[in-house]
């Protein structure tokens, strides 16, 4: 969703133009979360416009006010920029979805095991309160054992969940190097590459 919101623009060329000794691989389950992501934001989007023709309805019915037309058609301007925004967002998305890389499987047991906790003992959870968020990281550990001895970086910017002391420790314990932005990921893959 970064790239579809166009929160990190150098995530849209790592993903568009990938360096040759790169091979980037995203958990199928990303794909998922996006997706709701994206119905969240974009009922958020349809409940704004729905808020807005509320308000140009209630505005207009104001006869002697000079300022009730322009706040009308700035309103109704708004309408237009947001279901712009939401097209951008949406166009981005299916981009990105459409984009060839390598997907992540999620290990079935695992898969099972995460469910299973969340019910049951969500202490021992990574991540609390998150099943998307606990199976995203289950199946980069588990992908990263599939290749020991490669340099591996995970990029997200949920440092709310993935910054957190313990999923940064079974990061590490995986060989992975984890970045918040794809900035700093690009000076580290470029420094790494020069020696």
């Amino acid at each position: 969703m970064t790239i579809a919101k166009g929160q990190d623009t150098r995530a849209d060329n790592l993903l568009y133009n990938r360096l040759r000794s790169l091979k980037i691989f995203i958990p199928h389950i990303c794909y998922i979360e996006a997706i709701t992501v994206y119905k969240l934001e974009k009922q958020e989007k349809l409940n704004f416009k729905k808020d807005m023709e509320l308000k140009i309805r209630e505005i207009a019915r104001d006869q002697t006010s000079n300022y009730a037309p322009l706040l009308v058609q700035q309103l109704q301007q708004a309408i237009i920029t947001n279901d712009g925004l939401l097209n951008d967002i949406e166009s981005r998305l299916t981009n990105a979805i459409n984009t060839r890389i390598n997907i992540i499987n999620v290990n079935l047991n695992n898969l099972k095991n995460i469910c299973t906790s969340v019910l049951t003992q969500p202490e021992i959870l990574l991540i609390k309160n998150d099943i998307m968020d606990n199976i995203i990281l289950q199946s980069i550990l588990d992908h990263a054992q599939l290749y020991p001895q490669e340099d591996k970086a995970f990029i997200s910017n949920n440092s709310k969940d993935f910054g957190k002391p313990e999923v940064q420790y079974a990061l590490r314990n995986a060989g992975i190097r984890y970045f918040t932005i794809t900035q700093h990921f690009l000076d580290w893959f470029n420094s790494r590459s020069l020696t």
